[in-house]
């Protein structure tokens, strides 16, 4: 795994700074707890649907990343994880840092409070 967004992902983890699956996410956003929401590429619509509606009105930006369920789950330890929060400004900052400029992520929501600090093309 040599992508650096999967490693800081990892690190989240260990850290205890993540919410992995759909009700530790909803709950982490619905808890104001998640900072950022991630989505791997081949998660259902419903789910991204789903998240989307859960962040609105929150501070809690929602993207899709360019990483199969497979890939994101053995960053953080598990089989397959469809939907991620974390739960923690700094790992928020440094995972926008690494992901300004990539094509390959979508941002999907974002609040108008959080709109002018982030810069994802």
């Amino acid at each position: 795994m040599n992508n650096k967004f999967l490693s800081l992902l990892g690190m989240a983890r260990r850290a205890n700074m993540l919410s992995q699956g759909r009700d530790a996410s909803v709950a982490a956003v619905k808890g104001r707890k998640a900072k950022i929401c991630f989505i791997s590429s081949d998660a259902s619509q419903r789910l991204e649907k789903e998240m989307r509606t859960v962040c609105e009105g929150r501070e809690t930006l929602v993207i899709r990343t360019p990483y199969t369920m497979a890939e994101t789950g053995f960053a953080v330890g598990n089989k397959t994880v469809g939907v991620i929060t974390v739960n923690d400004e700094g790992f928020k900052a440094k995972m926008l840092e690494l992901l300004n400029g990539q094509d390959d992520f979508c941002l999907l929501y974002t609040s108008d409070a959080a709109d002018d600090r982030i810069s994802v093309d």
